[in-house]
């Protein structure tokens, strides 16, 4: 797999993102908030980072060997030491490695007791390496030590269990990040059934820290969620509408890192910088226009739905009637004109954001804006074909790989600075 050049090569026959024009930076302060207004990168031609195209690690896609049963992953993130934690779906399991790839400790099942699992929904790093594992289906978090041990679990609010409709409207709060203290932050949205509204609409969610034991700190503010439509389902003889998101459409992108809240709306390129209270700090800003969206690539995301669609383990077990309509929803839907900005952040331990933009769906490799902790962005960085990267620690990326047969892997890969 080649690997694309950074610096000022990096967006040779790039659509749309950051450019290398190494164009200046100019930052101000409006009403105690630092605004960061980037026109170009600060790497010049050959003298950026890069990841080198040869994993230090291969996990998973070997019969008979150990992490050969690797799917449905969540993860990984890494510790200080290098140490690789991921959620495996596909057997209920959080796994341990070092940073050779030799296996440390597992733990977990499947199941609802203390120490099970239902869904994974996420993984975070926190205080002294500990580990926060999120049950999506079951709305509960668990603590894991540095070593992997199950520690304590909780819920946030009070909440836990199944969701329930009351009069056709959901309401639910989901875990998104683990602040140096321990305490957490969640986003909570509702949504409506058989909603009467027409069209697009984008419904805001609330972030609120909770504390570390899921009791409600404060309220941090309202951001806008993802785009939705309705779509009508019919089963058993009844028709009802529920809310779908919009393919491509624009979602809000946050991160906690520290006590710092970084969040992309994705109504331009823009990062906003918050302390652990919500308060603004910085607004990071790059020169980059929307990018149009082609009808290859429409078609190329509506493959990769279907395909998603049928990899779904509950597929499986759902009803026809129910696959066709979920399928047609994919082939009839309609697009935005053009992508989002932001599809997702990551934070390195030196204060650097990597910013993943939302590229082509036909291209598989993923493309990151590095900005420094002045706000200042240094450039681009392309990553291995296939891999998803979800974490940098000690100059390492690690990251969820599919091969050719779309069977995940977990990998690390060596960056290199020049």
């Amino acid at each position: 797999m080649a690997l694309a050049a950074v610096g000022l090569s990096a967006c040779v026959g790039c659509r749309g993102g950051v450019e290398g024009r190494g164009g200046a930076v100019n930052s101000r302060d409006s009403a105690g908030i630092r605004i960061v207004e980037n026109r170009g990168q600060a790497w010049a031609a050959g003298a950026g980072w890069k990841v080198v195209d040869s994993p230090l690690v291969d996990l998973g896609g070997k019969g008979g060997e150990a992490g050969s049963d690797l799917d449905q992953v969540t993860g990984p993130v890494s510790l200080t030491d290098g140490r690789i934690v991921f959620a495996n779906g596909a057997t209920s399991e959080v796994r341990l490695y070092d940073g050779a790839g030799r296996p440390l400790h597992t733990s977990g099942r499947k199941g609802s007791g203390p120490g099970e699992y239902q869904t994974f929904g996420g993984l975070w790093v926190g205080p002294g390496d500990s580990v926060l594992v999120s049950d999506i289906l079951a709305r509960r978090l668990t603590v894991l030590d540095r070593d992997g041990n199950v520690g304590r679990s909780f819920v946030l609010a009070g909440q836990g269990g199944s969701f329930v409709s009351i009069g056709g409207r959901v309401s639910y709060a989901l875990a998104a990040g683990w602040f140096a203290d321990g305490s957490v932050l969640g986003l909570t949205q509702a949504f409506q059934m058989n909603d009467p509204r027409a069209g697009v609409h984008r419904d805001s969610v609330t972030a609120i820290r909770y504390r570390g034991d899921g009791t409600v700190r404060d309220t941090l503010g309202r951001w806008p969620g993802p785009e939705t439509t309705k779509m009508e389902m019919s089963f058993g003889g009844r028709t009802m509408a529920a809310p779908m998101p919009v393919p491509l459409g624009r979602q809000s992108a946050s991160l906690v890192r520290g006590e710092r809240l970084y969040l992309a709306r994705n109504d331009a390129w823009e990062i906003e910088v918050r302390d652990s209270g919500g308060k603004l700090l910085r607004l990071i800003r790059a020169d980059v226009k929307a990018t149009a969206l082609t009808p290859a690539d429409i078609a190329a995301h509506r493959k990769q739905q279907l395909e998603a669609l049928a990899a779904q383990p509950l597929m499986h077990m759902a009803p026809a009637a129910l696959i066709a309509q979920l399928k047609q929803r994919i082939e009839s839907a309609t697009y935005p004109a053009t992508l989002p900005f932001v599809e997702a952040l990551l934070a390195d331990p030196d204060g650097n954001l990597w910013v993943q933009e939302v590229t082509s769906p036909a291209n598989e490799a993923a493309r990151f804006a590095v900005v420094d902790s002045a706000g200042r962005l240094l450039g681009l960085v392309v990553m291995p074909a296939r891999l998803k990267p979800s974490s940098i620690v000690l100059d390492v990326v690690s990251g969820v790989w599919r091969d050719a047969d779309e069977v995940q892997h977990v990998r690390s890969y060596a960056l290199r600075k020049r």
